[in-house]
């Protein structure tokens, strides 16, 4: 597998809080996160990043013992256990970190996991930012979206096109930290060979719509699939969400399986 990943805060905001980490334990087995912090003067750019290292912290502790034997069997509900042990503690770290400071009180943040496993992908979220596939000219929005929007979209209220062209399209309905608890969605989703994965903040697909990203990321610039060749792509989804506006900050992760 081959990641990149870049953020940028965009053209109208001042400091960026968005987070991303990769760790890749080996050359089949990856974890990804992306964050998109949110609250007071630094409170979102902390909440992101405190989120993000606590997160990957814990399933650093998982996966060192379960690389040294790889013939251990591990369930996907021992796998899904302890994605949800690593929201848990991110979402104590910030709710405790909130608490501490008047000035970050309320502080949050949405968080997007993938845990590729050879090509098998256990991923989760909470909050708006996104998780994607992608192989050709198709395009599959993984997660479902925790926002006001979608609550609407899901009662039947409103289009998804009305959606993306709401007022309200920026208001969440959970996040890390801003509760004693949170409780993320879980996915796990087979990977097809030569496809990629997609996770990045609301500031890419706020701006930037889905058959544009799928052209982008699909469309082989340099006539070839290599590192180089991913980082270019990264660069053209943010390059293209400035060019159309840049309203947040943006930040996009893509693996190549």
């Amino acid at each position: 597998m081959i990641c990149s990943a870049n953020t940028n805060k965009g053209m109208k905001r001042n400091i960026n809080q968005d987070t991303f980490i990769i760790r890749k334990y080996t050359e089949k087995t990856v974890l990804c996160v992306v964050c998109d912090g949110m609250g007071g003067v630094r409170g979102g750019e902390e909440a992101s990043q405190l989120a993000a290292s606590t997160f990957v912290d814990t399933i650093d502790k998982f996966m060192l013992p379960f690389l040294k034997n790889r013939d251990k069997q591990v369930s996907t509900s021992e796998i899904k256990r302890i994605l949800v042990k690593g929201v848990d503690l991110a979402n104590e770290q910030v709710y405790l970190a909130a608490k501490q400071n008047d000035e970050h009180k309320g502080m949050g943040t949405t968080i997007v996991a993938a845990l590729i496993i050879d090509k098998t992908m256990f991923c989760l979220n909470v909050g708006d930012s996104r998780i994607y596939t992608l192989k050709g000219t198709n395009i599959k929005q993984i997660t479902k979206d925790h926002s006001y929007v979608q609550y609407l979209m899901d009662l039947g209220q409103i289009t998804k096109e009305e959606a993306e062209n709401s007022s309200n399209k920026n208001i969440i309905t959970r996040a890390v930290g801003t509760e004693v608890s949170v409780e993320p969605d879980l996915y796990v989703e087979k990977l097809e060979e030569n496809s990629y994965v997609l996770l990045c903040t609301d500031g890419l697909t706020n701006m930037v719509d889905e058959a544009t990203i799928c052209d982008i990321v699909s469309n082989d610039h340099s006539k070839r699939i290599d590192q180089i060749a991913l980082d270019l792509k990264i660069r053209l989804l943010i390059d293209t969400a400035n060019e159309n506006g840049g309203l947040d900050n943006i930040t996009s992760l893509l693996v190549r399986v």
